[in-house]
């Protein structure tokens, strides 16, 4: 597994399977909630970056890429989570570096339920005038590094044998059921020095508490999917807002950076100027340091675009609320954040 760093300029389309493939040949895919990266107080100030943005961008991108990925079929269940999770067979793990109006950066790393890394990379993208000017309704300005996250998985996945893609189906399966009850499960896996989980023998198809995890694996199933359909209307909800506060920071950081062009070149006219001064008289001086003025005055003209970003911020900030839901059950109601949720889900889990 190696690092790479992708710059995504040209254009790339989804590349989807034209044949059909065998169900036991599919491999489920979990895409954690990305990690929201980290928000200096600089970008705060400067960029109008709220955490509370960025927390909903974690949702949004994660929702997004898996929208992306289905485009290329090829998989069985492609699922959004809260955490990470036995319960899929490929986990994708992606972590904000840089968003806003103008670029895109994040970092991935894809693994299976055996411990085998896949690959490790990082993309990165930009957007220009023209790029919101010509982008398709419904499409997302960044959509092309999407799509290449969604080809190099695939292409991967491609490099696997059948044999290969049965033993991460079992390995999951058997994760899954040791999470739950370890003793009964203890001895059908082991861990290598690379820290890979290798089968050691596989329990009997009618093995009676297999067939009890497999229940309790599809109830898992059933609530994630409940919890996708929160993000799937969160991520409807968002679109709009967030494409027009990524369009107008654009508009403002391009306007921003032409007055502070226009100052740098007005002071330093005003240095060569004054610079002249001292072998033509004291009347150059002058003149250069009243440029240098009008210099610093223009530099003040970028405040009002700063401003108008934190603005935009805000005003983002205040559309996008966080995600809250209850979950009725039969004996237990299940209230607060997603995540929470899920994690209190799957402690009902082990105990059934």
């Amino acid at each position: 597994c190696a690092t790479t760093d992708i710059n995504v300029t040209q254009g790339e389309e989804v590349e989807a399977e034209t044949g059909q493939m065998r169900d036991d040949s599919l491999l489920d895919v979990g895409i954690v909630i990305f990690d929201q990266g980290e928000v200096t107080d600089k970008q705060k100030e400067k960029l109008g970056l709220h955490e509370d943005v960025r927390s909903a961008e974690a949702s949004y991108m994660a929702y997004h890429l898996k929208e992306t990925m289905q485009r290329a079929n090829g998989w069985g269940a492609i699922r959004v989570l809260p955490t990470e999770s036995h319960i899929v067979d490929v986990i994708v793990e992606g972590t904000i570096l840089s968003s806003d109006g103008e670029e895109l950066m994040l970092s991935f790393n894809i693994s299976d339920s055996t411990g085998t890394e896949w690959f490790e990379k990082t993309y990165k993208t930009s957007a220009d005038d023209e790029s919101y000017r010509y982008a398709r309704p419904g499409r997302d300005v960044y959509q092309y590094l999407y799509n290449r996250v969604a080809n190099d998985i695939r292409k991967h996945r491609k490099t696997l044998t059948d044999e290969q893609l049965t033993t991460i189906r079992d390995t999951s399966e058997l994760l899954y059921a040791a999470g739950l009850s370890p003793d009964p499960f203890a001895n059908y896996m082991q861990v290598g020095p690379d820290g890979r989980h290798a089968i050691v023998r596989l329990p009997a198809e009618d093995d009676t508490m297999l067939g009890r995890v497999r229940k309790v694996r599809d109830r898992e199933f059933l609530f994630i999917d409940t919890i996708n359909e929160h993000y799937a209307n969160f991520y409807t909800e968002m679109w709009g807002p967030y494409e027009d506060w990524r369009r107008f920071y654009l508009i403002e950081a391009e306007q921003r950076r032409e007055v502070e062009r226009r100052a740098n070149r007005t002071k330093f006219a005003a240095a060569m100027i004054m610079i002249a001064g001292l072998f033509r008289g004291p009347g150059m001086i002058a003149a250069g340091a009243m440029l240098f003025k009008d210099g610093t005055e223009i530099s003040k003209e970028a405040e009002i675009h700063n401003e108008a970003i934190r603005e935009l911020g805000d005003s983002l900030q205040a559309e996008v609320s966080p995600m809250v839901v209850e979950v009725q059950g039969n004996t237990v109601e299940l209230t607060g954040s997603i995540e929470e949720q899920y994690t209190r889900w799957r402690a009902l889990l082990r105990e059934i």
